[in-house]
């Protein structure tokens, strides 16, 4: 996991505000124990047309997108079987993907917001300290002393390093964990384990 430091006051985290998309607990997703050839994981959503003969703009989610150049079939939003698409190559920070029976702009664009989706067993395979997010969704959190701080109900991608959302079983505010080695001290998705030290802000104590 990336490392970071910072100078000046800490913020205190706080809630999401009302308009965010919903936790990710609180969404359809596998079981952090599905073995992966059941496992569909996002890399993309539709994000408009691109051109006039019904290409798709696809906005990345994947920290891999040249791996996607291996894969041949995909699937389209909720769909149980996979397609074959008829080209994918990148442009300025952006999938563009052809799928068949997409020919046209107002086609296109009437698919925006669909995810894209792999198989996981088609994945990179995972490094040393890797894992999926949908692993981590769920997984009971504590503090080094084995006391209790709630489970992870959501992640948030922040381009420097993932920010884990732990929601204590009280009803207490959520908490704000970055996923960095001073915080979370160790973290066994397979094994059910995320041990964390919490941030410490100046006036908590």
């Amino acid at each position: 996991m990336p490392d970071s430091t910072s100078t000046g006051k800490p913020r205190r985290p706080t809630r999401r505000p009302a308009f965010a998309p919903k936790p990710l607990v609180q969404t359809q997703g596998p079981a952090p124990d599905a073995p992966l050839d059941e496992v569909r994981l996002t890399v993309g959503v539709i994000s408009g047309a691109h051109g006039f003969e019904g290409e798709l703009k696809v906005r990345l989610t994947t920290d891999d997108p040249d791996h996607l150049l291996t894969i041949q079939r995909l699937y389209v939003g909720d769909a149980s079987e996979a397609t074959r698409h008829r080209g994918l190559r990148f442009h300025r920070g952006t999938a563009l993907l052809k799928l068949p029976g997409v020919t046209t702009p107002e086609q296109a664009k009437g698919l925006t917001g669909t995810p894209i989706r792999i198989a996981g067993s088609e994945a990179r395979p995972l490094e040393a300290n890797e894992y999926y997010l949908y692993q981590v969704v769920g997984i009971a959190v504590t503090d080094e002393a084995g006391v209790s701080l709630g489970r992870v109900v959501d992640i948030l991608e922040t381009g420097a390093n993932d920010v884990f959302v732990v929601r204590p079983a009280d009803g207490s505010a959520d908490m704000l964990l970055p996923s960095i080695p001073d915080v979370v001290v160790d973290l066994r998705p397979a094994d059910g384990v995320m041990v964390v030290r919490p941030l410490t802000y100046w006036g908590d104590e």
